[in-house]
């Protein structure tokens, strides 16, 4: 009987290094042979906070927009994200757009084959828009007069919710457990408009 039991035993310790190795080797990751560049999407965009009523707004009147994106990982072994800036812009007529919002994101890790998410909020300031708009001309012949009417024009449509934005960004990925991979520079570009409070 103790004999049977002693078998027994050896059988199941045995049983359990076997398979517990074969169970540990499946779960080893290959290692990459390249680096595929970390995904960014823009989740949602906020307007914080109302504009005052009617004018006459005030030189330091504010809106606050927070920007939202989703960082995923295609890579089976952790990501490095590096150097993510991004700008926001809306359409005033010319090619290049005006920013009304620019930022830029720490370096981040993101799990593998998982995602994080990275917020941005930042003020655009009604005193600071008539300097983009001096600064590229867009006033023209009217001077400072037209820039004034202008600054008040974009302050509205800002308010109200009816500007399109455009986003366009770039990140470096890297492999950090790698580094011989080297890194990827990637682009992206979105649009979208500020859902109204």
């Amino acid at each position: 009987m103790e004999k049977r039991a002693l078998i027994l035993l050896m059988a199941v310790v045995l049983g359990f290094g076997i398979f517990g190795c074969a169970g540990e080797k499946s779960m080893v990751k290959p290692t990459p042979s390249q680096i595929l560049s970390v995904k960014v999407t823009l989740d949602t965009v906020e307007r914080l906070n109302a504009i005052a009523a009617k004018p006459p707004y005030q030189g330091t009147d504010v809106i606050v927009y927070k920007i939202n994106f989703k960082l995923f990982n295609p890579n089976n072994v952790l990501a490095k994200v590096d150097n993510l800036y991004f700008e926001a812009k809306i359409d005033d007529g010319t090619k290049e757009k005006m920013i009304v919002l620019a930022g830029s994101m720490p370096s981040m890790l993101v799990p593998a084959a998982g995602e994080a998410n990275w917020s941005y909020a930042d003020p655009l300031l009604y005193g600071g828009i008539i300097g983009q708009i001096v600064t590229r001309g867009l006033s023209g012949a009217e001077g400072m007069k037209g820039a004034v009417r202008i600054r008040e024009e974009l302050w509205n449509e800002l308010g109200a919710d009816t500007k399109k934005f455009f986003i366009d960004g770039n990140l470096i990925t890297s492999l950090p457990d790698h580094p011989s991979l080297g890194t990827v520079y990637q682009q992206f570009k979105a649009e979208f408009a500020i859902p109204k409070l």
